[in-house]
C-alpha cells in the first residue's frame, strides 16, 4: 500500500511540478520531521531556484531587477503629487508611499538574492557561494510575500471586495511565473514575473490614487 501511495505521488508530481514541490515540502515536515523553514528551503530547491542564478546572464539579472523600479516610481509620484496628506487611514498618502517603498526594497533584495546577481550574491571569503543561500532566499521570500499580501489586504479592506476582485488580474502573471519556474524555464519565469511587477505596480497606483482622491477631491 505504501508503494502504491508513493507511485501515486510520483505520477502527480510528474504531471504537476508545482504540486510536486508542495508534496516535497509536506514530506519534509510530516515524514522527515524537519522544520517548516527546512521545508521551504526544500521547496525552493525543488522548484529549481539554482537554475535562476546559473542560467540567467548578468544583463538579464539586471533587467529582471529593474522591473521593480515602477514601485519606486509610484512612491515618488505619490510623494510629489500628494505630499503627506492623511485625512483618513485608507487615504493617507504617507502610509501608501511608505508601504509601496518597502515593497519595492524588499522585492529588489529578494530577487537579487534569488538570482545571485553580482550585487547581492552570498559569497564566502574565498569567493565561493555561501553555504546557506537557500536560507537567505527563503528569508526574503517570506518578507516579500508578507509585504505584498498585507498591502493587498489593506487595499481590499479599504476599497471593498468587488474592487479588489477587479484588480486581482495580475495574480495570473504571478501564478504563471511560479509555474514556469517549476517547469524548468528560468528565463520564462524572469519575463513573466517581471510583467507581474509592472502590472501590480500599475494596479497599486490606480487603487491607491482612487482612495486618496476620494477623501481629498480638491487634489
Amino acid at each position: 500500500q505504501q508503494q502504491q501511495q508513493q507511485q501515486k505521488q510520483t505520477t502527480t508530481a510528474t504531471a504537476n511540478p508545482t504540486m510536486a514541490s508542495l508534496l516535497v515540502a509536506a514530506r519534509t515536515v510530516l515524514v522527515e520531521r524537519r522544520s517548516p523553514w527546512e521545508a521551504l528551503k526544500a521547496r525552493q530547491k525543488r522548484m529549481g531556484v539554482e537554475a535562476l542564478a546559473n542560467v540567467l546572464t548578468e544583463h538579464e539579472k539586471a533587467l529582471f531587477l529593474a522591473t521593480n523600479l515602477p514601485y519606486f516610481a509610484v512612491a515618488l509620484l505619490f510623494l510629489a503629487q500628494f505630499g503627506s496628506i492623511c485625512p483618513t487611514l485608507c487615504s493617507c498618502s504617507s502610509l501608501h508611499t511608505g508601504w509601496i517603498t518597502v515593497i519595492g526594497v524588499v522585492s529588489t533584495i529578494f530577487h537579487g538574492t534569488q538570482v545571485q546577481c553580482s550585487c547581492c550574491a552570498q559569497r564566502r571569503k574565498d569567493g565561493e557561494p555561501a553555504a546557506d543561500v537557500l536560507g537567505n532566499i527563503v528569508k526574503w521570500v517570506v518578507a516579500d510575500v508578507g509585504c505584498a499580501v498585507s498591502y493587498a489586504v489593506f487595499l481590499g479592506a479599504c476599497r471593498g471586495l468587488a474592487a479588489a476582485l477587479q484588480c486581482s488580474w495580475p495574480l495570473l502573471l504571478l501564478v504563471g511565473s511560479v509555474f514556469m519556474r517549476a517547469r524548468g524555464s528560468p528565463r520564462g519565469y524572469a519575463i513573466v514575473h517581471g510583467l507581474w511587477h509592472l502590472a501590480s505596480a500599475a494596479v497599486i497606483a490606480w487603487s491607491a490614487i482612487a482612495l486618496i482622491v476620494s477623501s481629498a477631491p480638491s487634489l
